[in-house]
């Protein structure tokens, strides 16, 4: 199974200085300009980037030319009675 978070912004670009900034940040640490917009900006590029969800199959593609897994071995052949004995 797979697992793919939601898009979120890990990492804020204060759009005047360019200075990275925590997703926690208000305001940048360097510049002190508000980062709301930095953050609609970033959240946007995520969302732009992101592939459209597809169909999913149930069947399994692409394995045509995959190798076979090998078959089990034999089973050892029963051991064979003792014969009549003999006078």
């Amino acid at each position: 199974m797979c697992f793919r978070p939601a898009a979120t912004v890990t990492i804020v670009k204060c759009l005047e200085c360019g200075t990275f900034n925590k997703p926690t940040d208000e305001t940048c640490k360097k510049c002190g300009t508000d980062l709301t917009a930095s953050r609609k900006a970033a959240e946007d590029a995520i969302a732009a980037t992101a592939p459209a969800p597809s169909e999913i199959s149930l069947t399994p593609q692409g394995l045509d030319d995959a190798p076979k897994a090998p078959g089990a071995p034999k089973a050892p052949a029963a051991p064979k009675a003792p014969g009549a004995p003999k006078n």
